[in-house]
């Protein structure tokens, strides 16, 4: 029974370098969503002739805000606002009710702020937006569509920065409904098609999102934004081979467009073209040599063709840039892992500290230190991580059992997840790793047992399912009860090797040697592996074709020595 616990490289192209089109920026400072604590530093508000009141009200709200109570400094901001009707006090009360999340009366203030600074074009904008807010979208239209009017020279930029100002908001709904609204208004500009079309794309309104940004390529076709929003939408509706024909012709057209040939690049890893992917971030490599994106990629994809050494240099010139991230650091120490160069990864691993990769990048130094020294080193390292949750626990705990079973201590492993279980008899995770040593230690019951309990959690556990099919396949004589357990976990995962190998396997339990030949070679062509060679292996020489089984068992020797399954089979045939 196999599985696969190996924590190895994985692409992390799909997140590091997912495709993504933004709208500028938009300027309304007063309305940013705030994720920290609230502190805020003294305000600078001041006017001629205040009142007494108005003083008393701004303090109590100054004072509050420096104590982190943002809905007391909201209503007495509020109302200094509206007994003053001063833009500076108004401005602040806007603020500090955004904090508050308080809606209501930040419109309020920011009503006072435009009325009492007709020409401030920040105030009318942020009046927009809490317009949007509270749902008074023919408001929100009527103003922005005003804003737009007031500066024709500059209309192009503020459609623009209005589409950003419209892509932050919660209301997508509403958003959508004033981009309806310009886009009426303003026909003939690109930017209005396309912050549609950016808008719907966040709405999944895909149909809507395609018919806009076709109308903004046919009035401006060289504009690299729509030229890479273009694509992102055609890939929603699976037409990846005409996102990435668009893209080769707009490049040919336009070479110099680096922003739209690094969506491009994106792309190509998205649909996982990886080798023409590699090539165009190459080329932007020349051209942006210490741009941080590019070489992170270049990295990724060179580990992902094995690539070491190249991989290395870039992530080494990332550092040589300031960029000596835990994710450079992990992966330098994956290098190393892979170059057999167990010193250089421990270094890496060793100066994660703290983030998302420190927990990996702790195991990982326990696996090198059984690896290169002895398993009591590499569990008192286990001993010695410091955890902060009992998540974090649980998995240390997983991996030393892991650990032990794949130093072959399977007694020592079996009373370690036997423990585990002692403070929840049902976790999965517990129970299916308990069953792979409980099978070396020929506890067959207790292996049925823990799978049974890990699928009846868990009816679609593909893992779990085909380990129990193939126990029954080799250890018991339950052979159609088993058939029927792989083919069910093959209908949940076709393409894994090892349930391919457990097809073949009970076929030739079941004395159906051509099929069990047939499955068992798909299984060997898909992953190099030990135990499904000495499968395949035995059935060749069952079937009569002695010489091509000795080959396939004596190629899987020269790589795996150690493996108990092929040992044992070839034993079986006087071929030690």
């Amino acid at each position: 029974m196999k599985v696969c616990f190996k924590r190895g490289i994985a692409l992390a192209i799909m997140v590091s370098l997912s495709a993504c089109a933004t709208l500028p920026e938009s300027h309304d400072s007063q309305l940013q969503t705030v994720q920290k604590p609230f502190t805020e530093k003294p305000g600078d508000v001041s006017f001629e002739h205040p009142t007494a009141d108005i003083m008393y009200r701004i303090f109590v709200a100054e004072l509050a805000t420096q104590r982190g109570s943002p809905s007391v400094a909201s209503k007495f901001y509020v109302d200094a606002a509206k007994k003053s009707n001063n833009a500076s006090i108004a401005s602040r009360a806007v603020r500090i009710a955004s904090f508050a999340d308080n809606k209501e009366d930040a419109l309020e203030a920011a009503k006072i702020w435009a009325e009492a600074s007709p020409e401030d074009t920040e105030a009318k904008r942020v009046l927009a937006v809490l317009y949007l807010r509270n749902g008074l979208f023919d408001n929100a239209k009527t103003l922005l569509s005003d804003l737009l009017d007031a500066d024709e020279d500059g209309i192009s930029r503020n459609i623009l920065l209005t589409g950003a100002l419209l892509q932050r908001e919660a209301s997508l709904e509403g958003a959508l409904k004033v981009t309806e609204y310009l886009l009426l208004k303003h026909p003939q500009h690109a930017e209005s098609h396309y912050i549609h079309a950016s808008l719907a794309m966040q709405a999944n309104k895909k149909e809507i999102a395609l018919e806009s940004i076709q109308k903004a390529l046919e009035i401006k076709s060289d504009w690299a934004d729509a030229a890479i929003l273009y694509p992102r939408v055609l890939q929603e509706f699976e037409r990846n081979d005409e996102a990435i024909a668009y893209f080769k012709t707009f490049l040919e057209n336009n070479p110099k467009a680096d922003n739209v040939r690094l969506a491009y690049a994106r792309t190509l890893v998205d649909t996982r073209n990886l080798e023409n992917a590699r090539s165009q971030f190459e080329l932007l490599a020349v051209k942006m040599p210490n741009n941080q994106d590019v070489l992170f990629a270049l990295a990724m994809l060179s580990m992902q063709f094995k690539d070491y050494d190249e991989a290395e240099g870039y992530l080494i010139q990332l550092e040589r840039l300031g960029k000596s991230s835990p994710q450079v650091l992990y992966y330098l120490g994956q290098i190393g892992e892979q170059k057999e160069q167990y010193n250089a990864a421990l270094n890496a691993y060793s100066k994660i500290r703290s983030g998302e990769f420190f927990m990996e990048s702790q195991l990982r130094i326990a696996l090198i230190l059984a690896k290169t020294k002895t398993l009591e080193d590499a569990l008192a390292h286990l001993n010695s991580i410091p955890t902060k949750t009992d998540a974090e626990k649980r998995e240390i705990k997983l991996f030393h059992g892991n650990l032990l079973r794949e130093s072959k201590h399977y007694q020592r492993a079996f009373d370690h997840y036997t423990e585990m279980l002692a403070n929840n008899q049902k976790d999965s995770d517990v129970l299916y790793f308990r069953s792979l040593v409980a099978e070396r230690l020929n506890k067959i019951d207790i292996v049925i047992q823990d799978l049974s309990t890990v699928i009846e959690q868990d009816p679609e556990n593909a893992a779990a399912i085909n380990a129990l099919g193939y126990t029954l396949a080799d250890k018991t004589d339950k052979l159609e009860e088993a058939l029927k357990l792989i083919q069910r976990a093959r209908d949940l995962e076709p393409d894994d090797p090892a349930i391919i190998d457990s097809l073949g396997w009970v076929h030739f339990r079941l004395g159906n040697q051509e099929t069990a030949l047939k499955y068992l070679k798909e299984a060997l062509d898909k992953i190099d592996d030990a135990e499904v060679a000495a499968h395949y292996g035995e059935a060749l020489w069952t079937s009569g074709d002695k010489e091509q089984a000795i080959e396939v068992w004596n190629k899987a020797f020269e790589k795996n020595k150690e493996n108990d399954v092929l040992n044992e089979t070839m034993k079986r045939f006087s071929l030690e």
